[in-house]
């Protein structure tokens, strides 16, 4: 990979010369965090995203000001540079640093081609912490984290996450028996089924403190856009084991905060905000501490594929295309849930279809 130097760059208030490994080339398509905004003060620019600050001057503030606005992910690197007279060679040096930073990433799969485990291993990591900050700066964990989401979202959230937790033995299932990998493989992924079969049962359990029926849950019909991010799960684990592995990359937790301290911290300032969501929330804890235990924030995909095998660039390719739609269900699932569990009128949990309502369809007609 190519080693360039940034230019003059401030963050935080010091000064930085700092060198990053290449990653960008001229055929790169750049995509920067939805939720980035860029203020001009004086001499500086300040690229600002969620829980950061980035303070840029010079020609580094320079170049940052005129390419920001093509930074959607349909703009190559040769394009932004014949727009805005920059060179590619300078475009590229602060590109490499905010990727560096999981500001922005390459959205263009051609320039990856094939690769050895180790090289797609890291790569996902890459792009797994960039897609994790866009999911989780939505509106909905906003309106959680500041305790201004209603009793009916809170509880509404944990009977759609008890729908999508328990789709384990669907999704996961099919991942193991469409398995056209080696013995070895197959029984790893067997073992990570298994470790996550039961685990619907543990938010179930913590509904039912909150005061919801058992039997009405598991009876419920999850949301359309829960259905559709199970579904799509199904597809993936029916596709490919290298596939349908690399999407837990993206599904499990991770973070220097994924720890007993750390977890007992963040659901305890949840349960004061919510009190009456204690038992969900208690069981929230309880699965991420099962889930620290199991050190499931090392992905399944890491300790099958970090090795030095070639992986064509047909898979890469399809890999990283199936990881983007996947981050487009869990936003549209978080949203869905945020909009309906919001009006005064659903059901919660929803009511299972009945006979009666068929019948009463057809007279309708």
């Amino acid at each position: 990979m190519r080693s360039s130097t940034l230019l003059v760059t401030v963050k935080s208030g010091v000064i930085m010369t700092t060198q990053v490994d290449g990653i960008f080339t001229p055929d790169s398509l750049p995509k920067c965090l939805p939720q980035a905004i860029l203020m001009v003060k004086g001499h500086e620019a300040i690229l600002s995203v969620p829980g950061n600050d980035y303070i840029f001057s010079d020609k580094s503030m320079e170049i940052l000001q005129g390419i920001f606005n093509f930074l959607n992910g349909t703009n190559t690197v040769d394009l932004i540079s014949q727009k805005t007279g920059f060179s590619s060679e300078d475009i590229i040096s602060l590109l490499d640093y905010l990727c560096g930073e999981s500001v922005l990433i390459d959205i263009n799969n051609k320039n990856k081609g094939s690769l050895t485990g180790y090289q797609l291993v890291e790569l996902v990591k890459q792009e797994m912490v960039f897609w994790r900050q866009h999911i989780n700066n939505q509106m909905f964990w906003e309106k959680v984290h500041n305790g201004t989401c209603t009793e009916r979202q809170i509880l509404g959230w944990g009977v759609e996450f008890y729908h999508y937790v328990d789709a384990a033995n669907e999704y996961m299932a099919a991942g193991v028996a469409y398995c056209r990998e080696s013995i070895d493989v197959r029984q790893k992924i067997a073992a990570h089924y298994a470790e996550e079969s039961d685990h619907g049962k543990v938010f179930l359990q913590g509904l039912m403190k909150d005061g919801l029926s058992a039997t009405q849950v598991k009876k419920a019909l999850p949301l359309p856009s829960t259905r559709a991010l199970i579904n799509y799960l199904n597809e993936v684990a029916m596709e490919s084991t290298l596939v349908y592995t690399a999407v837990f990359s993206l599904m499990q937790s991770d973070g220097s905060s994924f720890n007993k301290t750390g977890l007992n911290e963040y659901y305890s300032q949840l349960i004061e905000l919510y009190p009456f969501a204690q038992g969900m929330f208690g069981s929230f804890l309880k699965h991420a501490l099962i889930d620290a235990r199991l050190g499931h924030q090392a992905s399944i995909f890491e300790n099958l594929y970090a090795n030095d095998e070639i992986i064509s660039h047909r898979e890469v390719k399809r890999l990283f295309v199936t990881i983007r739609q996947l981050v487009n269900y869990f936003i549209l699932y978080y949203e869905y849930l945020f909009e309906y569990y919001g009006k005064e009128d659903s059901q919660l949990p929803r009511r299972a279809p009945q006979v009666i309502d068929f019948l009463l369809s057809e007279n309708k007609e």
